[in-house]
């Protein structure tokens, strides 16, 4: 009985302590309240390439070895290549996404994105989004005119058979509506109200979403604005209509929150210029 009282009169000093703790609201059962809600967040890099050309250089475009260099730096860099649509699924809670994801996108369907960028990515094992105008790929089908890296776009067939890859995802950059007049882009025309504005936006862009289902591609949840150009009823219109993920052409880093939808309606990109070199893209996905 002589050894109990110690043990019985710590064990009242321990009750006593925690009890103190816990009135001033110290207790180490409890989370801190700030962390029971906090989002999980992401950085994600967009870069944004056009044309792939080998005899000539521009702000949009580069050369197939220029490509190369770029998906080799990338995975060098520790980046992993992802689908647009799994970005969308980890923002709703599903799947997950590697420690430093990049998405690599490919705008208004040039052939020779399929011809240069397939094979490489088919080697490297990279992934990239096509965001193709299918009024270009109605002409090259219509016409007969295709499959020419210099200047076609690409085929429906060609969609088909490049999402069957597994390397290749696409999403939607209108059907007719990438032109500077009458309409610059997808943006409101002088004097047009907001029932009229919606209608014509709306049969332009399903016609390009029924074009891709008969192609045999899911129809697209990204859309890439032509030119870049949005406002905040353009951007309403496209969510009421489905699409996930809006990706503009403003240069900044992506932070994507997980069950913060929101985070994937204003999406930025870096374009690929092809003045500047491997290292100079790199340090912009890197560092901006």
């Amino acid at each position: 009985m002589r050894h109990l009282k110690p043990l019985l009169v710590t064990a009242l000093i321990i009750t006593i302590l925690f009890s103190s703790l816990s009135f001033l609201g110290f207790t180490s059962i409890e989370k801190p309240k700030q962390l029971e809600h906090q989002a999980l967040e992401i950085r994600l890099p967009i870069i944004m390439y056009h044309n792939i050309l080998n005899h000539r250089k521009g702000k949009y475009v580069v050369s197939q070895k220029q490509l190369e260099s770029d998906f080799r730096a990338i995975l060098d860099n520790g980046f992993t290549p992802v689908f647009m649509s799994q970005v969308i699924d980890w923002v709703d809670g599903k799947g997950t996404l590697p420690d430093k994801p990049i998405v690599i996108t490919f705008d208004d369907g040039h052939y020779n994105n399929l011809h240069y960028g397939l094979p490489l990515a088919k080697e490297l094992g990279i992934k990239f989004m096509i965001n193709p105008v299918t009024g270009f790929s109605k002409f090259s089908v219509e016409s007969g005119d295709h499959s020419n890296p210099n200047y076609s776009h690409i085929t429906w067939e060609q969609m088909g058979e490049a999402h069957k890859s597994g390397h290749i995802e696409f999403g939607n950059h209108t059907h007719s509506m990438h032109k500077f007049k009458p309409r610059f882009g997808i943006m409101r025309m002088g004097g047009e109200d907001d029932t009229t504005y919606a209608s014509n936006i709306r049969d332009d862009i399903q016609k390009s979403q029924q074009h891709f289902v008969e192609s045999g591609v899911p129809a697209p949840l990204t859309f890439a604005y032509p030119f870049g150009k949005y406002s905040t009823s353009s951007r309403g219109h496209l969510i009421d209509m489905g699409f996930r993920a809006l990706l503009t052409c403003n240069e900044w880093i992506n932070t994507i929150r997980q069950g913060d939808p929101a985070s994937l309606h204003k999406l930025g990109r870096f374009n690929r210029d092809g003045h500047l070199s491997t290292e100079q893209v790199l340090t912009k996905l890197v560092y901006e």
